[in-house]
């Protein structure tokens, strides 16, 4: 309690978004920009994945879950997508993928096993399901579940994704969503990875989620994995999940080159570099990446899994 109170007085913005969360008539734009959403990752990701699939004419998206566990994130990304359709016309299929039974047993150092034990963030379905308006589970070991997924294409393209299986075995099988044919996807998807930041977690790019997107960019592929350079100047509230925001740019997409930015967006937002803004920890590149893609070296950040 003392913590949360400490934060808050250190960070008065905090308090004013409680307060902006409560007032009626805020636009959708305007909610995204100043983090008021429960899952704000989710809400910028969704709402940018919108506003490309409108520019490039695609009326459905796909939104998926990796992760979902109680249920809290999938019943999130629900909300924000009725908000997002309400304000863009986009509409959303949505999908989450999960073992139910719990994390399995970790297979190796990869797998963080100082960190997570296996039957953590087990799924209650009974009590899920009824909560769940329009989201579709994929239930079963995400290695069996997804390439089967994959193949039958049959899902509006992708617009979004959230990682959140914890362990490096288990993203590298979930990445395999990004197997499918380029339509199957917008030319940039966008990417949340929930374990790539937090204290006692010691993340780094040798095991984890940081190890499977580092071998994801290594491959003889068109497709990388990478953060968006400087995002967090762009935020009127930095925070740790400007750090786990990636995007995956398939760059053989054959709409990757189609104009999406109007020109009033063409400038960099240096607000941030005028107040003073302390910038974010150092950020390396991946060694041996073809697109040097950055891995955050520090570690602040809710627990793994927090509120799943």
């Amino acid at each position: 309690m003392l913590t949360t109170i400490v934060r808050t007085l250190a960070q008065p913005a905090s308090g004013l978004a409680y307060l902006l969360c409560r007032l009626p008539g805020i636009s959708l734009k305007t909610r995204v920009a100043l983090d008021l959403f429960d899952r704000p990752a989710y809400a910028y990701g969704i709402l940018q994945a919108a506003r490309q699939a409108r520019a490039l004419g695609i009326p459905v998206l796909s939104l998926i879950e990796f992760g979902v566990a109680k249920g809290a994130g999938l019943l999130a990304m629900e909300r924000i997508a009725a908000d997002v359709q309400r304000a863009t016309g986009v509409r959303f299929r949505i999908f989450g993928f999960d073992m139910s039974e719990g994390l399995p047993r970790p297979r190796d150092y990869r797998d963080l096993p100082y960190v997570y034990r296996g039957g953590f963030y087990r799924m209650d379905q009974a009590a899920l399901r009824p909560r769940l308006r329009r989201a579709e589970l994929v239930l079963g070991d995400v290695r069996e579940t997804v390439p089967p997924f994959v193949r039958t294409g049959a899902f509006p393209p992708v617009g979004f994704v959230s990682f959140d299986v914890d362990y490096y075995s288990s993203t590298v099988d979930a990445l395999a969503i990004f197997a499918g044919a380029s339509t199957r996807y917008l030319p940039r998807v966008f990417c949340y990875f929930d374990d790539t930041v937090h204290e006692s977690g010691l993340y780094n790019e040798y095991t984890g989620e940081l190890l499977a997107i580092r071998e994801f960019n290594e491959r003889d592929s068109p497709r990388k994995l990478c953060q968006p350079n400087g995002f967090w100047l762009t935020r009127v509230r930095p925070s740790a999940w400007n750090q786990q925001l990636y995007v995956c740019h398939l760059f053989e997409h054959p709409l990757y080159n189609a104009f999406v930015t109007p020109e009033a967006e063409h400038r960099v937002d240096s607000v941030a570099a005028r107040r003073g803004r302390t910038p974010p920890p150092t950020l390396a590149p991946v060694s041996g990446s073809p697109d040097h893609a950055p891995i955050a070296r520090h570690a602040v950040g809710e627990p793994a899994g927090a509120g799943r």
